[in-house]
């Protein structure tokens, strides 16, 4: 049939059927704004949340196999590989004759409850909360550190080690142990999906260094990401199912309606086919117009979304692969829905539609 006449069948679906038109393509504009947001959480959602495990601490840690401590390069090593690494020095130190444990590192953890500031160096340090009940320290106040003193600038509390132990900064610590280009243990944050790759490159780069994954850190980010991933997916075909069902059923009404056209034309020679074709033309295109406005509302969702989950500022950016991502799969969803419609077609007699039956 001649385009001209395709033509004039979508037009006069539109002139004459507006209200079910609109209706398809708010379900399917719905959806694809949905989609959109699914698709836009779901392609970054691995690399936001690994981003908020760093805070958390390592994945990894080096620890000495038969050596007191292991060598700075592993750091390097670690950097290439696309890996954070940070160097840890434990000693020793007195306080008023009572021997402590003293931790020093680059920076106070992200995750340390700190009551205070948690600044350290410039003659600063920081006490786990055991360490200042039992001692009796407080802030802002000068430590008798031997053979350095320090301002003790925060209380810190980590249900770990820490707890119990002194912290300064790293260069303090070296130089009170009198450990030079080394550290006792070096903690790394390796990206989850290449963490045993890492782990495996840097134990046969320092075979007298031994390379330990931290499960509780590792295992849950590994798993987040995989729940997260999981329910987005089954979020998405759960709309998208319900968005075919809604449109299935107004194109198999529209069907009914136009069913007299669609004798006339079966009765001039026109193929079931041929006239499917053009319902399914229909949705294709209404497919395509319903995506640009879901896909616009929905870059913006997911922006605020992002936003209010994972922090940071509000951005919009074009994502073109997640905008072909969900043209093709709603130009999918509106096809399947109309073929599903269109099978009505088959049923309608040219004869009992022409005597006016």
């Amino acid at each position: 049939m001649p385009t001209r006449f395709f033509l004039r069948f979508s037009l006069s679906a539109l002139r004459y059927r507006k209200q079910r038109l609109l209706l398809a393509f708010g379900a399917l504009a719905v959806a694809a704004g949905l989609a959109t947001v699914m698709f836009a959480i779901y392609s970054s959602v691995a690399q936001r949340i690994r981003a908020e495990f760093r805070g958390y601490g390592a994945n990894l840690v080096a620890v000495p196999v038969n050596a007191a401590t292991l060598p700075l390069s592993l750091i390097d090593a670690a950097k290439k590989q696309g890996a954070q690494a940070t160097p840890l020095i434990v000693t020793s130190a007195k306080i008023e004759n009572q021997i402590i444990p003293v931790a020093g590192v680059v920076a106070a953890y992200p995750y340390w409850r700190t009551e205070g500031a948690s600044t350290l160096g410039n003659g600063k340090c920081l006490a786990g909360e055991s360490l200042a009940s039992r001692l009796n320290l407080k802030i802002n106040v000068t430590v008798n550190l031997e053979p350095k003193p320090c301002v003790l600038s925060g209380i810190v509390s980590t249900g770990g080690t820490e707890d119990n132990e002194l912290i300064v900064d790293f260069a303090t610590a070296a130089a009170m142990s009198n450990i030079h280009d080394a550290a006792s243990a070096i903690e790394i944050q390796a990206p989850g999906e290449r963490l045993e790759a890492i782990r495996a490159a840097l134990a046969a780069e320092f075979p007298a260094v031994d390379i330990r994954t931290v499960q509780a850190v590792a295992g849950t980010e590994s798993n987040v990401v995989v729940k997260m991933r999981t329910a987005l997916f089954l979020l998405t075909l759960l709309i998208l199912a319900i968005t075919t069902l809604c449109v299935t059923s107004n194109f198999s009404e529209m069907v009914i309606e136009r069913g007299k056209e669609i004798g006339i034309m079966k009765a001039l020679g026109g193929a079931e086919r041929r006239i499917a074709a053009f319902f399914i033309s229909e949705s294709a295109t209404l497919a395509v117009f319903a995506t640009l406005a879901g896909y616009t509302v929905g870059t913006f969702a997911a922006a605020a979304i992002g936003r209010e989950i994972f922090g940071g500022v509000f951005h919009v950016q074009m994502d073109w692969p997640v905008l072909a991502g969900v043209t093709a799969v709603m130009i999918a969803v509106a096809m399947l829905a109309t073929l599903i419609a269109t099978a009505k077609i088959w049923s309608i007699q040219p004869a009992v539609i022409l005597r006016g039956e």
